[in-house]
Protein backbone atom coordinates (compact mmCIF):
# COMPACT_ATOMS: atom_id res chain seq x y z
CA UNK A 1 0.00 0.00 0.00
CA UNK A 2 2.91 2.32 0.79
CA UNK A 3 4.30 1.91 -2.73
CA UNK A 4 0.85 2.56 -4.22
CA UNK A 5 0.45 5.68 -2.13
CA UNK A 6 3.89 6.95 -3.18
CA UNK A 7 3.02 6.26 -6.81
CA UNK A 8 -0.20 8.22 -6.53
CA UNK A 9 1.62 11.08 -4.82
CA UNK A 10 4.24 11.16 -7.58
CA UNK A 11 1.47 11.20 -10.22
CA UNK A 12 -0.36 14.06 -8.51
CA UNK A 13 2.88 16.00 -8.11
CA UNK A 14 3.77 15.51 -11.77
CA UNK A 15 0.27 16.61 -12.84
CA UNK A 16 0.55 19.78 -10.76
CA UNK A 17 3.96 20.52 -12.21
CA UNK A 18 2.71 19.86 -15.73
CA UNK A 19 -0.20 22.26 -15.26
CA UNK A 20 2.08 24.90 -13.80
CA UNK A 21 4.43 24.39 -16.70
CA UNK A 22 1.58 24.98 -19.14
CA UNK A 23 0.56 28.15 -17.28
CA UNK A 24 4.15 29.36 -17.25
CA UNK A 25 4.26 28.81 -21.01
CA UNK A 26 1.25 31.12 -21.43
CA UNK A 27 2.88 33.79 -19.30
CA UNK A 28 6.18 33.34 -21.12
CA UNK A 29 4.56 33.63 -24.53
CA UNK A 30 2.62 36.74 -23.61
CA UNK A 31 5.59 38.46 -21.99
CA UNK A 32 7.83 37.54 -24.95
CA UNK A 33 5.60 39.16 -27.57
CA UNK A 34 7.31 42.09 -29.35
CA UNK A 35 7.28 45.30 -27.29
CA UNK A 36 5.46 43.61 -24.40
CA UNK A 37 5.90 45.17 -20.98
CA UNK A 38 4.19 44.62 -17.61
CA UNK A 39 0.90 46.47 -17.21
CA UNK A 40 1.26 48.79 -14.24
CA UNK A 41 -1.25 48.19 -11.48
CA UNK A 42 -2.41 44.77 -12.69
CA UNK A 43 -0.61 41.58 -11.71
CA UNK A 44 0.25 38.97 -14.35
CA UNK A 45 -0.71 41.36 -17.14
CA UNK A 46 1.08 42.92 -20.10
CA UNK A 47 0.55 45.62 -22.66
CA UNK A 48 2.22 46.17 -26.00
CA UNK A 49 1.94 48.51 -28.96
CA UNK A 50 2.66 46.80 -32.30
CA UNK A 51 1.84 50.06 -34.14
CA UNK A 52 1.36 53.67 -32.97
CA UNK A 53 -2.45 53.49 -33.07
CA UNK A 54 -2.75 50.13 -31.28
CA UNK A 55 -2.33 49.15 -27.64
CA UNK A 56 -3.05 45.50 -26.88
CA UNK A 57 -3.42 44.16 -23.34
CA UNK A 58 -3.55 40.68 -21.86
CA UNK A 59 -3.99 39.39 -18.30
CA UNK A 60 -3.82 35.86 -16.90
CA UNK A 61 -6.65 34.17 -15.03
CA UNK A 62 -6.12 33.49 -11.33
CA UNK A 63 -5.05 29.89 -12.03
CA UNK A 64 -2.75 31.16 -14.81
CA UNK A 65 -4.23 28.70 -17.32
CA UNK A 66 -6.17 31.25 -19.41
CA UNK A 67 -5.73 34.81 -20.58
CA UNK A 68 -8.05 37.74 -21.20
CA UNK A 69 -7.19 40.09 -24.06
CA UNK A 70 -8.37 43.65 -24.63
CA UNK A 71 -7.52 45.51 -27.85
CA UNK A 72 -7.58 49.28 -28.29
CA UNK A 73 -7.18 51.39 -31.43
CA UNK A 74 -6.66 55.16 -31.35
CA UNK A 75 -8.40 55.28 -27.98
CA UNK A 76 -6.15 53.85 -25.27
CA UNK A 77 -7.35 54.77 -21.77
CA UNK A 78 -5.10 53.10 -19.20
CA UNK A 79 -7.52 53.44 -16.29
CA UNK A 80 -10.50 52.15 -18.26
CA UNK A 81 -8.50 49.20 -19.59
CA UNK A 82 -7.25 48.25 -16.15
CA UNK A 83 -10.81 48.46 -14.81
CA UNK A 84 -12.07 46.12 -17.55
CA UNK A 85 -9.37 43.53 -16.85
CA UNK A 86 -9.94 43.70 -13.09
CA UNK A 87 -13.72 43.35 -13.59
CA UNK A 88 -13.16 40.31 -15.82
CA UNK A 89 -10.96 38.68 -13.20
CA UNK A 90 -13.68 39.16 -10.60
CA UNK A 91 -16.10 37.33 -12.92
CA UNK A 92 -13.65 34.90 -14.49
CA UNK A 93 -15.78 31.87 -13.61
CA UNK A 94 -18.43 33.13 -16.04
CA UNK A 95 -15.89 34.33 -18.58
CA UNK A 96 -14.25 30.92 -18.79
CA UNK A 97 -17.11 28.60 -17.89
CA UNK A 98 -20.07 29.85 -19.90
CA UNK A 99 -20.48 28.02 -23.23
CA UNK A 100 -21.92 30.81 -25.38
CA UNK A 101 -19.45 32.27 -27.91
CA UNK A 102 -20.46 35.85 -27.05
CA UNK A 103 -21.78 37.06 -23.69
CA UNK A 104 -22.01 40.20 -21.59
CA UNK A 105 -21.32 40.63 -17.89
CA UNK A 106 -23.62 43.18 -16.25
CA UNK A 107 -22.55 45.60 -13.55
CA UNK A 108 -19.77 47.54 -15.26
CA UNK A 109 -19.80 51.27 -15.87
CA UNK A 110 -17.32 54.05 -16.57
CA UNK A 111 -17.63 57.82 -16.19
CA UNK A 112 -18.20 59.66 -19.45
CA UNK A 113 -18.94 56.48 -21.43
CA UNK A 114 -22.18 54.66 -22.26
CA UNK A 115 -20.74 51.27 -21.32
CA UNK A 116 -22.90 49.23 -18.92
CA UNK A 117 -21.44 45.73 -19.42
CA UNK A 118 -18.21 43.97 -20.28
CA UNK A 119 -18.39 41.70 -23.32
CA UNK A 120 -16.57 38.39 -23.71
CA UNK A 121 -15.92 36.49 -26.95
CA UNK A 122 -14.67 32.90 -26.88
CA UNK A 123 -11.73 31.45 -28.83
CA UNK A 124 -14.07 29.83 -31.35
CA UNK A 125 -15.31 33.26 -32.48
CA UNK A 126 -12.23 35.49 -32.47
CA UNK A 127 -8.92 35.67 -34.34
CA UNK A 128 -6.79 37.23 -31.63
CA UNK A 129 -4.00 34.65 -31.83
CA UNK A 130 -4.98 32.69 -34.94
CA UNK A 131 -1.31 32.17 -35.87
CA UNK A 132 -0.52 30.55 -32.51
CA UNK A 133 -3.26 27.99 -31.96
CA UNK A 134 -2.03 26.77 -28.59
CA UNK A 135 -2.18 30.33 -27.25
CA UNK A 136 -5.32 31.19 -29.20
CA UNK A 137 -7.33 28.40 -27.58
CA UNK A 138 -6.81 29.68 -24.03
CA UNK A 139 -7.47 33.38 -24.76
CA UNK A 140 -10.82 35.13 -24.31
CA UNK A 141 -11.40 38.51 -25.92
CA UNK A 142 -12.94 41.12 -23.59
CA UNK A 143 -14.18 44.65 -24.18
CA UNK A 144 -16.35 47.33 -22.56
CA UNK A 145 -19.79 47.29 -24.15
CA UNK A 146 -23.49 48.01 -23.92
CA UNK A 147 -26.25 45.60 -22.97
CA UNK A 148 -28.22 46.29 -26.17
CA UNK A 149 -25.33 45.04 -28.34
CA UNK A 150 -25.37 41.32 -27.50
CA UNK A 151 -28.20 38.81 -27.12
CA UNK A 152 -26.17 35.88 -25.79
CA UNK A 153 -27.85 33.61 -28.34
CA UNK A 154 -25.47 34.35 -31.21
CA UNK A 155 -24.10 31.42 -33.17
CA UNK A 156 -20.34 31.17 -33.54
CA UNK A 157 -20.52 32.84 -36.97
CA UNK A 158 -22.79 35.59 -35.67
CA UNK A 159 -20.54 36.17 -32.66
CA UNK A 160 -17.50 36.43 -34.95
CA UNK A 161 -19.31 38.93 -37.18
CA UNK A 162 -20.50 41.05 -34.26
CA UNK A 163 -17.10 41.12 -32.53
CA UNK A 164 -14.91 41.27 -35.62
CA UNK A 165 -16.87 43.65 -37.85
CA UNK A 166 -19.80 45.42 -36.24
CA UNK A 167 -19.08 46.36 -32.64
CA UNK A 168 -15.78 48.20 -33.18
CA UNK A 169 -14.86 46.75 -29.82
CA UNK A 170 -11.33 48.18 -29.88
CA UNK A 171 -12.65 51.77 -29.85
CA UNK A 172 -12.87 52.85 -26.23
CA UNK A 173 -14.73 56.02 -27.29
CA UNK A 174 -17.37 54.38 -29.45
CA UNK A 175 -21.12 54.80 -29.34
CA UNK A 176 -23.34 51.73 -28.82
CA UNK A 177 -23.98 49.47 -31.81
CA UNK A 178 -27.42 47.98 -31.01
CA UNK A 179 -28.23 44.40 -31.95
CA UNK A 180 -30.49 44.46 -35.02
CA UNK A 181 -31.04 41.11 -36.75
CA UNK A 182 -33.46 41.13 -39.68
CA UNK A 183 -35.03 39.14 -42.45
CA UNK A 184 -36.96 41.18 -45.03
CA UNK A 185 -38.20 41.44 -48.61
CA UNK A 186 -39.25 44.48 -50.64
CA UNK A 187 -40.69 43.45 -54.04
CA UNK A 188 -40.63 47.05 -55.27
CA UNK A 189 -36.91 47.72 -54.76
CA UNK A 190 -35.70 44.12 -54.99
CA UNK A 191 -33.87 44.55 -51.70
CA UNK A 192 -34.03 41.82 -49.10
CA UNK A 193 -32.29 38.99 -47.39
CA UNK A 194 -31.54 35.72 -49.16
CA UNK A 195 -33.33 32.59 -48.00
CA UNK A 196 -34.30 32.10 -44.39
CA UNK A 197 -31.07 33.33 -42.82
CA UNK A 198 -31.42 36.70 -41.06
CA UNK A 199 -28.58 39.22 -41.17
CA UNK A 200 -27.27 41.98 -38.91
CA UNK A 201 -27.78 45.57 -40.00
CA UNK A 202 -27.30 48.96 -38.38
CA UNK A 203 -30.22 50.88 -36.82
CA UNK A 204 -29.83 53.57 -39.51
CA UNK A 205 -30.14 50.99 -42.29
CA UNK A 206 -33.18 49.53 -40.51
CA UNK A 207 -34.89 52.94 -40.57
CA UNK A 208 -33.97 53.33 -44.25
CA UNK A 209 -35.50 49.99 -45.24
CA UNK A 210 -38.62 50.58 -43.15
CA UNK A 211 -39.28 53.84 -45.02
CA UNK A 212 -38.92 52.04 -48.36
CA UNK A 213 -41.49 49.42 -47.35
CA UNK A 214 -44.27 52.01 -47.16
CA UNK A 215 -46.96 51.45 -49.81
CA UNK A 216 -45.60 48.02 -50.82
CA UNK A 217 -48.17 45.32 -50.23
CA UNK A 218 -46.58 41.92 -49.74
CA UNK A 219 -43.41 43.45 -48.34
CA UNK A 220 -42.35 42.38 -44.87
CA UNK A 221 -39.61 42.77 -42.31
CA UNK A 222 -38.88 40.53 -39.33
CA UNK A 223 -36.63 41.85 -36.60
CA UNK A 224 -34.91 40.35 -33.56
CA UNK A 225 -33.53 42.59 -30.83
CA UNK A 226 -30.96 41.87 -28.11
CA UNK A 227 -33.67 40.41 -25.87
CA UNK A 228 -34.41 37.85 -28.63
CA UNK A 229 -37.87 39.35 -29.10
CA UNK A 230 -39.16 38.85 -32.64
CA UNK A 231 -40.99 41.74 -34.28
CA UNK A 232 -43.01 41.57 -37.53
CA UNK A 233 -43.47 44.70 -39.65
CA UNK A 234 -45.88 44.96 -42.61
CA UNK A 235 -47.81 47.67 -44.46
CA UNK A 236 -51.43 47.55 -45.61
CA UNK A 237 -52.38 51.22 -45.66
CA UNK A 238 -50.95 51.66 -42.16
CA UNK A 239 -47.89 50.24 -40.51
CA UNK A 240 -48.49 47.15 -38.39
CA UNK A 241 -45.78 46.19 -35.93
CA UNK A 242 -46.40 43.07 -33.85
CA UNK A 243 -44.46 41.22 -31.18
CA UNK A 244 -46.38 38.34 -29.69
CA UNK A 245 -49.69 39.78 -28.48
CA UNK A 246 -48.47 43.37 -28.84
CA UNK A 247 -49.48 45.34 -31.92
CA UNK A 248 -48.62 48.91 -32.86
CA UNK A 249 -50.09 50.98 -35.68
CA UNK A 250 -47.68 53.67 -36.78
CA UNK A 251 -47.58 56.56 -39.22
CA UNK A 252 -44.74 56.94 -41.72
CA UNK A 253 -43.16 59.57 -39.45
CA UNK A 254 -43.44 57.32 -36.42
CA UNK A 255 -42.01 54.28 -38.15
CA UNK A 256 -38.98 56.30 -39.29
CA UNK A 257 -38.00 56.84 -35.65
CA UNK A 258 -39.41 53.64 -34.12
CA UNK A 259 -36.99 51.39 -32.31
CA UNK A 260 -37.97 48.10 -30.65
CA UNK A 261 -37.22 48.05 -26.94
Amino acid sequence: MGDDFCGIARTLTWTAVAKEGLAMDIAAKLSALPNARPLLGVWDAWERSPAPEFVLLAALSSDRRYAFRLNTKDSYDAELCRAVLEFVREREGEVIGRPEPLITLAGFSWPGREFDVVGRVGPEAHRLFYEELDLHDVVFGVFPGCSAEVSGAESVDQAAERYGRMLKASDMNRSPSPYVLVRFDNPRTGAGTIGEQPVFISPDYLAHELRLLEGVRGAYLELWNHRNQQWHVRWDGLWHVTCGARELRLSAEEVATWRPR
